[in-house]
């Protein structure tokens, strides 16, 4: 099911598809969550990622609405650079279907793996910066999309209120 949401992400054309793509994914990545016994993980992960977080995109691109994005020509090297690319992903799925050895993994107590204790520590331990650093992240987005989808007028200044005219009623309008 992820694969698949993957592969509307990256191939509808309409945005709220792709983020309605992208929270089949989010939903998909936390059902993995779950079989793996992290039941804090999975819950967090669809209030979160498939919860708040695609509402954002998806309030986002409602705001700056479709017919703001303009079709662009591709690059002279953009299918080449494509194929790069798809090479080396099939190569280094070969690799690993080959039998190369990665590094096992330490072993864990299976009955704190993903529960909430062991998740607090980590992230408010030594992963408090990346943490403190996404939410901020997230916030510049927030508000530079605002700023994006303002309408200007032609003076790019304040416009007086729809109905009112610009001016000062005179005494034959009272």
């Amino acid at each position: 099911m992820a694969i698949i949401g993957g592969i509307g992400v990256v191939s509808f054309r309409q945005p709220i598809r792709s983020v309605l793509s992208l929270v089949v994914v989010m939903i998909a990545l936390s059902v993995l969550f779950l079989l793996l016994s992290a039941q804090f993980v999975f819950v967090v992960q669809i209030i979160v990622y498939a919860g708040a977080v695609m509402v954002l995109f998806l309030f986002v691109i409602a705001l700056l609405g479709p017919a703001r994005e303009i079709g662009r020509s591709r690059l002279r090297f953009q299918a080449g650079l494509s194929g790069l690319f798809v090479l080396a992903l099939f190569g280094l799925m070969y690799a690993m279907f080959q039998g190369i050895s990665y590094r096992q993994p330490e072993q864990t107590d299976m009955s704190v793996f993903g529960s909430v204790q062991s998740i607090a520590a980590g992230l408010f331990t030594s992963y408090l910066f990346p943490f403190e650093l996404t939410s901020i992240l997230l916030l510049v987005a927030a508000i530079g999309a605002v700023y994006l989808s303002r309408q200007r007028g032609p003076d790019d200044g304040l416009r007086p209120p729809a109905g009112s005219g610009g001016e000062s009623p005179t005494r034959g309008d009272v």
